[in-house]
């Protein structure tokens, strides 16, 4: 699967932002991120990089690609002016339906993918290219981290699956693949697409394990972007139980389809992440600003969202719950 070595003068890349439908977009937070796009995007360009697509991937229907342009022009302007805009309906379409429609309308060598809701820092779009050069790397890992500014977004930001911005080196050695900050080569991805899944966020890891099993290296770089942090009860109550179901189609995928030893994993996992809170937020509060008032309620916050994880795992384990394809909930502000 791998191709020729690449440089700047000859590599060619595209970028595939996954959008929901334009009717739901929130633009005062897609505006940041498409801004800091472009800069990337003119950073790179002025090294030698080529001009790359931006394939703006969403759930809406064809009809919508003009209003969407609208939109990205009279938020992002420059965007334009640095890249070429493709717009991919797939309508209805769930996550990584968004990501695989996207990344097969490239024709890039490499194909770097970002979500609507990530804002890229400084130097993220040349230091996820770089590993390229060798021809042996396939899939480049950036790094993701939660934006957090009060007392709900710390907590978040402590009990996520993304590290901590600063401090967090040894959780950040071992992240997985972030769909919202990862780069592929184009040829190897024509044989491992995002893996069809009912759950809400378990492609990744099917995707990463598959990468590993035929032996590619996931290249983790200190490529950096930020996501807008959850926010609301409802969603924080849907995703904890949703991430427990995800955890027992892992485990069925990647262990064991066997009903009692999914649901003696719904304990061990429930005992292991109620641990792992603890010693995150104790650890790792000061790194986030939270004061030290706060830190008990922290911990509350933490073992309630992985006390209703353990619900949603056994619950799914056990068949009281059936195997229904995961989707969005309309009222969530973030995700």
């Amino acid at each position: 699967m791998a191709g020729a070595e690449i440089n700047e003068e000859s590599t060619t890349y595209s970028l595939v932002v996954e959008m929901e439908n334009a009717r739901s977009v929130d633009w005062d937070e897609v505006g940041v991120g498409l801004n800091a796009l472009a800069r990337e995007i003119a950073a790179v360009s002025s090294i030698g990089f080529t001009r790359p697509d931006v394939i703006i991937s969403h759930a809406g229907t064809d009809d919508d690609a003009e209003s969407l342009h609208s939109d990205i022009k009279g938020e992002a302007p420059q965007l334009a002016q640095v890249a070429d805009l493709t717009f991919v309906a797939c309508p209805g379409g769930r996550y990584y339906e968004l990501k695989n429609n996207g990344i097969r309308k490239a024709d890039s060598d490499v194909v770097v993918l970002t979500d609507s809701d990530t804002v890229a820092e400084s130097g993220w779009l040349s230091t996820i290219l770089e590993p390229f050069k060798d021809p042996r790397v396939i899939c480049v890992n950036g790094f993701t981290h939660l934006l957090h500014d009060d007392f709900a977004s710390r907590t978040f930001a402590l009990i996520w699956f993304f590290p901590l911005a600063h401090g967090d080196g040894r959780f950040a050695s071992k992240r997985a693949i972030n769909a919202n900050n990862v780069a592929l080569r184009r040829s190897g991805f024509a044989e491992n697409p995002f893996p069809e899944n009912n759950g809400f966020k378990v492609s990744c890891t099917l995707l990463m394990r598959n990468l590993q099993r035929q032996g590619h290296e996931i290249r983790n770089v200190n490529a950096r972007v930020y996501h807008y942090a959850p926010r609301g009860l409802r969603f924080f109550v849907w995703r904890a139980l949703v991430t427990g179901r995800d955890a027992d189609r892992k485990f069925v995928d990647l262990a064991s389809p066997g009903r009692m030893r999914r649901v003696a994993k719904s304990f061990s996992r429930w005992f292991t992440m109620s641990w792992r809170t603890t010693r995150r937020v104790v650890g790792h509060a000061r790194d986030t600003g939270m004061p030290l008032w706060q830190i008990p309620f922290s911990l509350i916050v933490g073992q309630i969202f992985y006390g209703l994880a353990f619900w949603g795992q056994f619950s799914f384990a056990t068949g009281m719950v059936g195997d229904k394809i995961e989707k969005l909930p309309d009222y969530v502000e973030h995700s």
